[in-house]
């Protein structure tokens, strides 16, 4: 994991502050020499020692532990690598986001809008080339410019046509004028509305931004959703028929079983549930839908904290929202948490013992993160098998990817090819840290004859270190090398030089025969510190 330099930060916050080096120390109960060696980034320090700090220079915890500003290093670092720049490593990528975080998410936002305008313009050219409209529109231009031009060549090469026939063939071009005209207007009206679709910044990139920034935790709709189910009465498994009712008697809803529509609108006065929908799916769509009119307000507090550009993104945030109040009624966090625990986050146990879902008993643990009451930290990601990623979270130090497919040696690619069966890894990432994988296919059968099952492969990650905790750890206790497997994050970046199922060209090359792993050992620099600064470390970061 590359950590972003925030010495500085306490350094600058300090002498704004007007306190001296020595008062501060003695504030937090460090001498003045370790906290030179943590101003000057030397020392790497978190847990209580942080949150003292934090606390006398009346800073949030966040703009310290700077876990944002970690994920905005490994955006940096894989623009890098999806723009073909070479040179830019990933201390260079950190300083610039521990001195300059608003430059460096400018940076980010000028790419996705290059992406996002290069993807438009692919998109066009594709439709250009394959849209039978535009083809149909473009062979009856060529027709209507080859009748006017034939006719206008009659006119001017023969002098002994009669004035009837001249006004006939006059009438003709201007005739098929019109209609060229008319065939033009429709091709600039086409491309027009296909130019529409064009956005500055992908709606979907600004809610996963959101989701991330907020650390996927919102702690007023934990306690609304808290608040409602103990309205509810509900035991673990809150019900379909107590749902149904509240749903009946205070918002005058409707619920009705049969061909559910493929849109859905959330202001209808009925809900449609597919025939032969699973348990899972009728709670968690009637939990939705109640969660989106019992905290609509709620819902609009948040979403004025979120940074969208769009009322399309703003809508998103708002079905994001309905789904996570969704995850929080039905899978109650300190009930949830505590059986997590309990079944060592077999999400198999999990799903039986709440009723729901593989996906949504992975979603919900990607949630549990209220400061000092939180699960084992875990990335999230979901695609389709076409490799397309709709849903994504990070955690520092492993990153989901955004401008592209993930490493096809990650389980949630494997998992497709084995149905009904949870995929584990243990994986070797470049830089030597270790996670966890945990992948399994899900599928949501059609109720309606015709339509093709949608089928995703959804993946949880952590650390390694987390893996005793975890039933899926267990096959890998012995953390023999066996049992390793080597992976990266995506293959324009990875630098692994023997993957067999490379696709693209490897950008970065080894400055040097080192190993990848030894070639991104962190500094002497920054190792733990020694003597009396080993001995305040231990006494303070823990």
């Amino acid at each position: 994991m590359v950590r972003v330099p925030i010495g500085q930060r306490i350094r600058e916050r300090r002498r704004r502050a007007g306190m001296a080096q020595a008062a501060l120390a003695k504030v937090v109960d460090i001498s003045p020499a370790y906290l030179s060696l943590i101003e000057h980034d030397k020392r790497y320090i978190g847990g209580k020692l942080l949150r003292r700090i934090a606390d006398a220079l009346e800073l949030e915890l966040d703009y310290l532990t700077a876990d944002q500003d970690s994920r905005l290093v490994e955006a940096l670092m894989e623009l890098s690598a999806g723009s073909g720049l070479e040179g830019l490593d990933a201390d260079s990528a950190a300083s610039l986001v521990g001195r300059y975080p608003e430059w460096a998410r400018a940076f980010i936002k000028l790419n996705r809008n290059l992406q996002d305008a290069t993807e438009t313009a692919l998109a066009l050219s594709e439709r250009l080339s394959r849209d039978p409209e535009l083809m149909a529109l473009s062979h009856l231009m060529l027709t209507q410019i080859t009748s006017v031009r034939s006719f206008s060549e009659i006119l001017a090469e023969h002098d002994d046509l009669d004035t009837a026939e001249r006004r006939r063939f006059a009438g003709i071009i201007a005739s098929e004028s019109d209609a060229l005209t008319s065939s033009a207007r429709a091709v600039i009206d086409t491309l027009e509305h296909s130019g529409d679709a064009f956005r500055p910044t992908s709606p979907s990139r600004e809610v996963d931004d959101f989701i991330i920034d907020n650390r996927n935790y919102f702690a007023p709709i934990e306690a609304a959703a808290a608040a409602l189910r103990g309205e509810l009465g509900a035991e673990r498994i809150l019900s379909e028929a107590a749902l149904t009712e509240r749903l009946s008697t205070r918002h005058g809803i409707r619920v009705e079983h049969g061909q559910a529509p493929c849109a859905r609108d959330a202001s209808a006065a009925r809900l449609v549930l597919a025939e032969g929908a699973a348990s899972s799916t009728v709670r968690f769509r009637l939990a939705q839908r109640l969660c989106r009119l019992e905290f609509a307000e709620l819902f609009g507090e948040v979403v004025e904290t979120a940074r969208v550009t769009s009322e399309e993104a703003r809508v998103r945030v708002l079905q994001a929202l309905a789904r996570y109040a969704a995850g929080a009624l039905l899978l109650p966090y300190l009930a949830y948490l505590e059986s997590a625990e309990e079944l060592r986050y077999d999400l198999e146990a999990l799903g039986a013992r709440f009723g729901v879902s593989f996906e949504q008993a992975a979603h919900r643990l990607v949630t549990l993160r209220e400061p000092g009451n939180e699960g084992i930290p875990f990335a999230f990601l979901r695609a389709d098998p076409a490799g397309n990623i709709s849903k994504r979270f990070s955690i520092p130090g492993l990153r989901m990817p955004e401008f592209g497919g993930a490493c096809p040696r990650w389980p949630i690619y494997t998992a497709f090819s084995a149905p009904d069966q949870i995929v584990s890894q243990l994986a070797a990432i470049p830089g030597g840290a270790r996670y966890l994988f945990i992948a399994r296919r899900v599928t949501k059968p059609s109720t309606v004859h015709g339509r093709p099952t949608t089928v995703f492969s959804v993946m949880l990650g952590c650390d390694a270190h987390h893996a005793d905790r975890i039933v899926y750890g267990d096959a890998y206790s012995s953390r023999r090398d066996s049992v390793i497997s080597r992976v990266g994050f995506e293959c324009r970046s990875c630098r692994r030089e023997d993957c067999e199922q490379r696709v693209h060209p490897q950008i970065f090359r080894q400055a040097s025969a080192r190993p990848v792993e030894a070639a991104h050992a962190p500094p002497a620099e920054m190792a733990p510190p020694s003597g009396q600064d080993r001995e305040e470390a231990l006494a303070h970061d823990h």
